[in-house]
């Protein structure tokens, strides 16, 4: 069994059975329209889609595709589709989501032309892909999709990536495993509970050298290191520390660990993204007045503010 397909099966594993704790699960949404086919609410207001969220979607592992094979993804609006490039394990592409609390993801694909016309040529269109569901509180977000049998089945799982719950200079480890971690970052100790999200005491203000260590409980009471690095470690900064772990696995290679990053110059907000599409008219500005005892000027305009 090649290393992939393990991870694959450890991945399925974690998010089948034990992923369920690690946000509350969130209200069944209404029933939505199908992918491929525009919102009914067309003609609503921006501020009155039902999910407004700063969205970030990306992969797991990018999935292997059969030769000649094109991988193209959107995610359905209100509107329409917004094309999305994923990459693996990025928190890049962020994009400004208005639409419904389940989120499609959408693949294109080409169909038969449906007026069965002898000779008519396919159509491109939006099939379902993936999908998962927006919290009521969800302003930031990120999605990561997990590919299994070269993408003909996906997995999502959302995280809550809100800036006053998970601040830059922030470390979270997110246990997928069955065992409670022991985790230490700077000397401050604490533990990530399996199937669940946990934060480092220690929020970093300044750029430095950080020691972080992790460890388990084994069976017989004896805790034992799993794992043990220096991290540099700073404000501007902000990650999530993913642990997978195989128990069939000899002890070295029983834990995985895969970490994203998140630089604040990459962050992008409801409000910012809304900035990049929104351009405030100028304000009309009333004609100054001449002040006939004053001394004159060089006829240089002010420069804008």
């Amino acid at each position: 069994m090649t290393f992939r397909k393990l991870l694959a099966g450890l991945l399925l594993s974690a998010l089948t059975l034990g992923l369920t704790a690690v946000e509350p699960a969130p209200k069944k949404p209404a029933e939505q329209p199908d992918a491929g086919k525009k919102a009914a609410g067309k003609g609503r207001a921006r501020g009155q889609a039902e999910r407004t969220c700063a969205l970030t979607i990306t992969w797991w592992e990018m999935p292997v595709l059969a030769e000649g094979e094109a991988l193209e993804l959107g995610v359905q609006g209100e509107r329409d589709v917004m094309p999305i490039y994923p990459g693996a394990m990025t928190p890049s592409g962020t994009f400004l989501y208005e639409g419904p609390a389940a989120v499609t993801v959408v693949r294109k694909a080409k169909i038969p032309d449906p007026s069965g016309k002898p000779g008519a040529k396919p159509i491109e269109t939006w099939l379902p892909f993936a999908n998962f569901t927006l919290a009521p509180d969800d302003r930031e977000a990120l999605a990561i999709m997990f590919a299994f049998e070269s993408a003909q089945k996906v997995m999502v799982r959302k995280f809550n990536i809100n800036i006053e719950n998970f601040p830059f200079g922030g470390f979270d480890v997110l246990n997928f495993s069955k065992s409670r971690l022991l985790c230490s970052m700077g000397g401050k100790v604490f533990y990530a509970e399996p199937s669940g999200r946990s934060r480092s005491p220690l929020v970093m203000a300044k750029r430095e050298v950080v020691n972080f260590f992790m460890g388990i409980t084994e069976a017989d009471g004896r805790q034992r290191l799993i794992y043990r690095a220096p991290l540099i470690l700073h404000e501007k900064n902000r990650r999530l520390y993913f642990v997978l772990e195989d128990p069939a696995a000899d002890p070295e290679r029983r834990f995985v660990a895969n970490t994203l990053i998140q630089h604040v110059s990459g962050h992008k907000t409801v409000e910012s993204l809304r900035g990049q599409f929104v351009e405030e008219e100028p304000k009309p500005q009333a004609p100054a007045k001449k002040d006939p005892g004053a001394a004159a000027t060089d006829g240089t305009a002010p420069k804008a503010q």
